[in-house]
């Protein structure tokens, strides 16, 4: 499990693409407007907080919509 924030935010947005099928790019344009976000993430850009709460905001209301509920616990 990824200590950092960082690496536990990029590891819940890969979690994510993986079980929603949406391109990196799609995902950026549809989680903030911008289809360059996760490129740019993976070139060491880092969110700011509020990108960051937007990003999650967007993968739960996505959880919701298609009846998955909620991402599993987090352990500490």
């Amino acid at each position: 499990m990824e200590k950092t924030l960082e690496g536990r935010f990029i590891s819940r947005v890969g979690a994510f693409l993986g079980r929603s099928g949406l391109s990196p790019t799609a995902f950026g344009k549809k989680a903030v407007g911008d289809p360059n976000l996760m490129r740019q993430i993976g070139r060491g850009r880092s969110p700011s907080l509020r990108t960051a709460d937007r990003i999650l905001a967007f993968i739960a209301e996505q959880g919701r919509a298609s009846g998955g509920g909620r991402d599993p616990p987090r352990r500490p």
